[in-house]
C-alpha cells in the first residue's frame, strides 16, 4: 500500500518533480565532475607544477668533489622509484669559446639518455620548460646549444662551428639550436657530457644532479629528522612521497651523496596545489547550494499543494513521522534519480573539463557514479526536510481549515 501511494504521488505534479530532479542532477553533475578532475589530476598537475624546477638537487657529500655517473642508477632503485620522473647530472666548466674569444659556462648534461632499458631521461626532462629553436644535442655526438643571450655575444646560430678551450685542451662543436629561458641559462652552453668530462680531465664524473620526483606536498619549511620520530611516525613519513623522505631515500642508497629538497620550488608547488583544491571544494558546494535551494523550492511548493492530503492522514490516525518519512522517501527517490542522472554527466563533463581547461587526460571514474547518487539522495532529502516538517507541525484540524480556505 505504501509503495503504491508513493508512485501515484510520484505521478502526480511531474512538472515540480521534474524541477527538483534537475535541480539535484545538476548539482551533482557540477560536483561528481570536479571531483573527478581532482582525483585524476592530482599527479599530472604536480607535475606540470613541478616541471618548472626540478624538486630535489644531489651533490657530492665532501665539497670539492665529484661523483661516479655510474652511482646516478641507484636512484632508480629506491622504493619511491617509480615517482622518480627525470634526473639529469651536470658537470660545469668556465671554458673559453672561440671564434668570439668569449669566456663562458659549458654546461655537460644529458638530453635523451637510456639510464634503464625502457627509461631515457635528461635536461628536456627535468626542466621541460625550456624553449630551444632547432633541436637539442645529441648525446653521443659533438653538438652543443646556446643561450640566447650567448649566441646573440658569439654571433653564432644553429649549423654554425663552435669550439671550446681549456687549458691545453679543446673540443670542437656543431650548434644545434639556441635555448630561451629568461634565467641564467640564456648565459650558458649545453653539450653532452662526456666532452665537457674530456675538457676536465674527469670521464665518467658529474658535480652535481637534478631530480624531477612526482611527491605529496610538504611545507617548504618542514626538515624532519627521522632520528626523532616515533616509531608510527617513521613508517607514515616513509611511506608517503614527501619531497623529503624522497631525499632520505637517496641518500641512504648513495652515502657520497647529499641529496637536499629544493624547498622554493616544493612549497610553490604544495601551495598551488592546495589553493586548487580549495577552489574546487567551493566550486562544489556552490552547487550542491543551488540544488538544495532548488529542491527546497520545489517542495515546498509540493508540500502546500498537498497539505489537504497530509491533513487528512494525519485526521484519519496516520502518524506525523510516517506522513513526514511518507514525503521524504519521495524526495529521496528524486534525489537518487537526479543523483545517477547527475553522475553520468558528471563524469562526461569531467572528462571534458580535464582535456579542454587543464590539459590533462582523464580517465573514467565509475565509482564516483554511486556516491553521486547518495549525494543526491543526502541533499533532497535535507533539503525537503525542513518544509515538510513545518507544513506539518501544525494540528489536522488547523491544516484542513487552512487548506480548504
Amino acid at each position: 500500500m505504501y509503495a503504491r501511494l508513493l508512485i501515484e504521488s510520484l505521478r502526480r505534479g511531474t512538472r515540480r518533480k521534474l524541477l527538483a530532479v534537475t535541480a539535484v542532477a545538476l548539482g551533482t553533475l557540477g560536483t561528481t565532475a570536479l571531483a573527478e578532475v581532482m582525483l585524476a589530476s592530482g599527479d599530472r598537475l604536480a607535475a606540470d607544477l613541478g616541471s618548472y624546477g626540478a624538486n630535489l638537487e644531489m651533490v657530492p657529500a665532501r665539497e670539492g668533489e665529484t661523483l661516479p655517473i655510474g652511482d646516478l642508477a641507484v636512484v632508480r632503485r629506491i622504493f619511491w622509484r617509480n615517482n622518480i620522473v627525470a634526473l639529469a647530472p651536470f658537470f660545469s666548466l668556465r671554458v673559453r669559446l672561440e671564434p668570439a674569444g668569449t669566456v663562458a659556462p659549458l654546461v655537460g648534461t644529458w638530453f635523451d639518455h637510456a639510464l634503464e632499458p625502457g627509461w631515457r631521461t635528461g635536461l628536456p626532462r627535468t626542466r621541460p620548460t625550456l624553449k630551444v629553436e632547432g633541436r637539442w644535442p645529441r648525446d653521443a655526438a659533438a653538438e652543443v646549444v646556446l643561450g640566447r643571450r650567448l649566441a646573440e655575444r658569439l654571433a653564432l646560430r644553429q649549423g654554425d662551428e663552435l669550439q671550446a678551450f681549456l687549458g691545453t685542451h679543446r673540443e670542437s662543436f656543431r650548434v644545434t639550436g639556441v635555448v630561451t629561458s629568461g634565467g641564467d641559462e640564456d648565459d650558458q652552453a649545453f653539450a653532452p657530457i662526456g666532452a665537457v668530462e674530456r675538457l676536465a680531465e674527469q670521464p665518467g664524473r658529474f658535480t652535481r644532479a637534478e631530480i624531477f620526483a612526482l611527491t605529496a606536498p610538504e611545507s617548504g619549511n618542514t626538515r624532519p629528522d627521522p632520528a626523532r620520530m616515533s616509531a608510527a611516525q617513521y613508517e607514515a613519513w616513509y611511506c608517503t612521497a614527501y619531497p623529503s623522505s624522497i631525499a632520505f631515500q637517496i641518500n641512504r642508497a648513495l652515502p657520497p651523496a647529499r641529496t637536499s629538497v629544493v624547498h622554493n620550488v616544493t612549497q610553490a608547488t604544495a601551495d598551488v596545489l592546495g589553493r586548487l583544491r580549495w577552489v574546487l571544494v567551493a566550486l562544489a558546494a556552490v552547487a550542491l547550494a543551488g540544488a538544495a535551494v532548488g529542491v527546497t523550492a520545489a517542495m515546498t511548493a509540493t508540500v502546500l499543494e498537498r497539505r489537504l492530503e497530509a491533513g487528512l492522514l494525519v485526521a484519519i490516525g496516520a502518524a506525523r513521522g510516517r506522513v513526514v518519512l511518507f514525503f521524504l522517501s519521495e524526495a529521496a527517490l528524486l534525489g537518487l534519480l537526479g543523483g545517477l542522472a547527475g553522475g553520468a554527466a558528471g563524469l562526461a563533463g569531467g572528462r571534458l573539463l580535464g582535456s579542454g581547461i587543464l590539459g590533462v587526460a582523464i580517465p573514467w571514474i565509475p565509482v564516483l557514479l554511486p556516491f553521486a547518487a547518495l549525494l543526491g539522495v543526502a541533499v533532497a532529502v535535507l533539503a525537503s526536510l525542513a518544509p515538510v516538517a513545518r507544513a506539518l507541525e501544525r494540528y489536522p484540524a488547523e491544516i484542513l481549515k487552512r487548506a480548504t480556505a
